[in-house]
């Protein structure tokens, strides 16, 4: 009677069957070097954003909430604005009234990692605020 073992085939590659963004996400991963030089670049465009937008918020306020709210892909109206904020809970999610400088200034807390401090119009005297659909709808 004849016995036979099985044999294993071991595939061997040249590189060659790897694609480009497979070789540059592993070169990410063992990169420990890339995350330190991302933080300092990050930190670097913070720092260096500071001056002007303080200079821009002591000479004109409203245009800063204007930026603000770009950034963040809301709508701005006369009464208030909008600020879509899919995903977050309504829990993770704070909002308070202060003054800065003597300035009126909207704190926008979502996590603990989102923080803006919005400048609002002088003439705010209450605000109110709503969830519906993701979407964060503050009114003065």
């Amino acid at each position: 009677m004849e016995e036979w073992e099985e044999v294993e085939i071991e595939t061997v590659s040249d590189g060659f069957d790897v694609s480009p963004s497979e070789l540059h996400a592993a070169f990410e991963i063992s990169g420990d070097h890339l995350a330190e030089v991302r933080d300092r670049h990050t930190m670097m465009l913070v720092t260096s954003g500071e001056l002007p937008e303080k200079h821009i918020a002591k000479i004109a306020p409203e245009r800063i909430l204007n930026w603000m709210v770009e950034e963040l892909n809301g709508v701005q109206r006369k009464d208030g604005l909008s600020i879509p904020l899919h995903g977050a809970d309504s829990p993770s999610i704070h909002i308070s009234k202060g003054s800065i400088e003597g300035h009126s200034t909207l704190k926008l807390k979502v996590g603990n990692n989102f923080v803006r401090k919005l400048p609002l119009p002088t003439d705010v005297k209450a605000i109110k605020a709503s969830m519906k659909d993701g979407i964060l709808d503050i009114r003065w």
